[in-house]
């Protein structure tokens, strides 16, 4: 161990064992667990203690010194700048290796489950240029992401500039010049996120601002800076994480196809980011089985519950968002599916409606923070036959199965691992669970 000259800060020497959530790896020094991003398994490292706590510390890499045979080239040159991707310095296959570890890692540790089913991991087809959905920072003319907090000066994380992204699809990368242009004679923009359709080649564009921009400025952004594929671009105010309309240009909704079925997605409508698992996700999900009365709580636009309802006597989905719901009905329509019907209403509200049903699948596609108290608690009233859990964040998912299965009901049964977010830490799942003494699936 020495001190850094210019800073006076701890520099050590570490083998790095694991990768632990997030993609950090985690080496040791005198009995002490350090955090070091940037790093792969096997490697020794020299680096910058950051942060020392009791237990553990966080490190930034200044070397390696011995390099793992999984190490490669990232292909973005802001690589360990900005903030974000985590593992382009690693192999692919690693990727997939390691997302399953600390999965596992994360059931066991923080969900305490003994028995791990068996878990089949599903790679992407592509490690690069997958995404079709993205938020850039703004910032006069600049664009870009925001700095990792390993370069970050003093707690301030400046924009990161670019002119690329690997990971996203072409055409999104071919608007980021165009963006730019517009931020410089929209000064007041702070953030711009776009949706791209492979299936139609169509785009919405959403501008975020304090000021509200007027429909004739649309018009004239949208004509004399977009593509004509750009079809719709829209004014938005961000309201604490809430994104809210003020005005729209140009058509509000595009159009994407996946598993053999067509969806309309507004712009206020969620889709999964890697188009190129859309239709194994779709695979997933969907029963080769027939199924009875099911719900689909976090139903967006009817991505899961349409094909479902194609093996379901009945499926009912549920969501807060207006705009999906609107768009989910439409679905239905168009995919000739009416066995089904949706509502506005959370996941504990619409379950409590059918207490009195024998319900067959309950399907939970939450966000990161998981299911809340009321969920779990009208669930366990409920008790489906079956559950299906998509996770887009192992240790609330972990959090959740542990409170499931302690009701000694279900048997925690297959998981699958999706690669949705190649070259970043992000780990999706999904989980099956089904009630105790049920049939084995076909």
């Amino acid at each position: 161990m020495f001190k850094d000259k210019k800073d006076n800060s701890k520099v050590i020497e570490l083998k790095i064992d694991k990768l632990v959530a997030g993609g950090k790896g985690l080496g040791r020094y005198k009995n002490k667990v350090y955090f070091v991003k940037y790093t792969a398994p096997s490697e020794i490292v020299r680096v910058k203690v950051l942060k020392e706590k009791r237990d553990f510390g966080e490190a930034k890499l200044l070397d390696v010194i011995i390099p793992s045979s999984q190490r490669t080239e990232p292909l973005c040159p802001h690589f360990g700048v900005c903030g974000g991707c985590q593992l382009q310095h690693l192999e692919y296959s690693a990727h997939l290796q390691w997302k399953v570890e600390i999965f596992k890692e994360q059931l066991a540790r923080i969900g305490r489950i003994k028995e791990i089913p068996p878990i089949e991991v599903v790679g992407s087809p592509q490690p690069y240029g997958y995404r079709i959905r993205v938020g850039f920072h703004l910032q006069g003319g600049r664009l870009g992401f925001v700095e990792d907090e390993t370069v970050a000066q003093e707690g301030e994380r400046k924009l990161v500039d670019i002119d690329t992204c690997p990971v996203l699809h072409p055409k999104l990368n071919e608007l980021i010049p165009i963006l730019k242009k517009v931020s410089a004679n929209f000064k007041d923009l702070n953030e711009a996120q776009v949706t791209y359709s492979p299936s139609r080649n169509e785009a919405l564009v959403k501008l975020i601002s304090e000021k509200r921009i007027s429909k004739e400025e649309l018009k004239k952004i949208k004509e004399e800076f977009m593509p004509p594929w750009v079809v719709g671009i829209g004014s938005y105010r961000r309201v604490g994480r809430e994104l809210i309309r003020l005005d729209f240009a140009g058509r509000d909704y595009t159009f994407i196809n996946a598993g053999g079925f067509t969806y309309r997605v507004t712009a206020e409508s969620f889709v999964q980011n890697n188009y190129l698992l859309w239709e194994e996700f779709i695979k997933l999900v969907t029963p080769q089985e027939k199924r009875g009365y099911s719900l689909d709580t976090f139903c967006g636009i009817g991505f899961f519950t349409i094909p479902f309802s194609k093996r379901a006597f009945f499926v009912e989905g549920s969501d807060m968002n207006n705009f999906a719901i609107a768009d989910a009905e439409y679905n239905a329509r168009i995919n000739n599916s009416p066995n089904t019907l949706f509502t506005r209403a959370t996941p504990s509200m619409h379950m409590k409606k059918h207490l009195d049903k024998e319900i067959d699948t309950v399907i939970f596609d939450p966000p990161r923070s998981g299911l809340d108290k009321k969920d779990l608690q009208v669930l366990k009233e409920l008790k489906p036959d079956r559950i299906i859990y998509v996770s887009c964040n192992p240790s609330t998912l972990a959090r959740d199965l542990s409170k499931i299965l302690s009701w000694g009901d279900y048997l925690y049964e297959k998981a699958y691992v999706l690669d949705l977010f190649p070259q970043t830490a992000h780990i999706e799942s999904v989980n099956f669970l089904k009630k105790t003494g049920e049939k084995e699936n076909d």
